[in-house]
């Protein structure tokens, strides 16, 4: 399925405690449907940087849930953009 990118903020919550130096800084994303409803998902924050992803791009989830951007061609067409 193909979502796009609402929101991205970065994830603050670690409750009463820091976030420990051996995890990586996280993101809670925003995405909408087709339909207009919306999905949240955490992910690295650096991977984002990574692949470029950007509120208000195109993605979708790949095998093992990670968010992967994508292109549309100008006739229409969906493709993986490459990283």
């Amino acid at each position: 399925m193909i979502y796009t990118v609402k929101r991205i903020d970065e994830d603050l919550n670690f409750g009463c405690e820091e976030r420990p130096e051996s995890v990586p800084i996280m993101a809670i994303v925003t995405l909408t449907d087709s339909s207009g409803e919306e999905v949240i998902v955490k992910a690295e924050d650096a991977m984002l940087y990574e692949r470029n992803i950007n509120e208000w791009d195109k993605v979708c989830l790949d095998i093992h849930n990670k968010l992967e951007k994508i292109c549309q061609h100008e006739d229409g067409k969906f493709t993986l953009k490459k990283v």
